[in-house]
């Protein structure tokens, strides 16, 4: 009897944890803009979905948006929101607006209140591009690159505490010219600019790179590509094209 009475109990509580879901604190995730990313949903309770609400909301912002009522999406203009496996939050061709914070919810009914705890979602999307205008990068001239950290903290202000954006040596293997914003962990600036001098060499790249407690997470990289705008041009006729592009962090 008291075996019976002991599997009863075990079942009860295994019942209890799949309708009460799993919850905890906020998960950080980083995306490089255009990446696609899944933001995941830790307090599932149908598989289907039909109980998994997303709501986000932004810095600076009291509204919340409703991007998915159970299970379908509710808001997206732009096309870019699915969920995928486990009622994970898909978004694909992820901007510097997407950056916030994602709470997956549950409700068993449509009239009924919140089941279980919050499965929040911090997502940080790191940018970078050139603020010196197109019509003056020629060969030897400055241009000044930026490198930002979009975060529900708002653009560009102070980094979480661990997290760290940094300049890395250009293709060369010398440091960068000159850099601003601190490179120091423990105060460091989510917005940090780089000026170099242009030279008139193919596929010139720069690299930010987001470190988390001493882990390189995600990296960005931009390349300067110059071309002759026809065969018989001379040096003073070069253009310049800027291309942001990604790379991923060495393993």
């Amino acid at each position: 009897m008291a075996d019976v009475i002991h599997s009863f109990l075990g079942l009860l509580v295994t019942v209890l944890y799949l309708l009460t879901g799993v919850s905890g604190e906020t998960l950080s995730m980083f995306s490089r803009v255009g990446d696609d990313v899944s933001l995941p949903c830790n307090n599932v309770v149908y598989p289907n979905c039909s109980s998994t609400t997303w709501i986000y909301n932004r810095d600076g912002s009291t509204v919340t948006i409703e991007k998915v009522e159970f299970g379908k999406i509710k808001v997206d203009k732009t096309e870019r929101l699915s969920l995928g496996s486990s009622c994970s939050l898909h978004v694909s061709n992820v901007r510097p607006e997407d950056a916030g914070l994602y709470t997956c919810q549950q409700y068993l009914t449509e009239t009924g209140s919140q089941h279980g705890g919050d499965a929040p979602v911090d997502l940080s999307v790191l940018t970078i591009s050139s603020t010196t205008p197109v019509t003056d990068l020629k060969p030897d001239a400055d241009m000044t690159l930026r490198c930002s950290l979009f975060s529900f903290m708002g653009h560009g202000k102070q980094c979480i505490s661990g997290v760290s954006l940094s300049w890395v040596p250009n293709e060369t293997g010398t440091e960068p010219q000159k850099y601003s914003g601190s490179q120091d962990p423990q105060h460091s600036s989510c917005d940090i600019t780089l000026t170099v001098t242009l030279q008139k060499k193919d596929n010139r790249k720069w690299t930010c790179t987001l470190t988390e407690k001493g882990n390189v997470k995600i990296s960005i990289d931009f390349t300067s590509t110059f071309s002759d705008i026809e065969e018989n041009t001379t040096d003073s006729d070069d253009v310049i094209s800027t291309v942001p592009g990604i790379i991923l962090p060495s393993v």
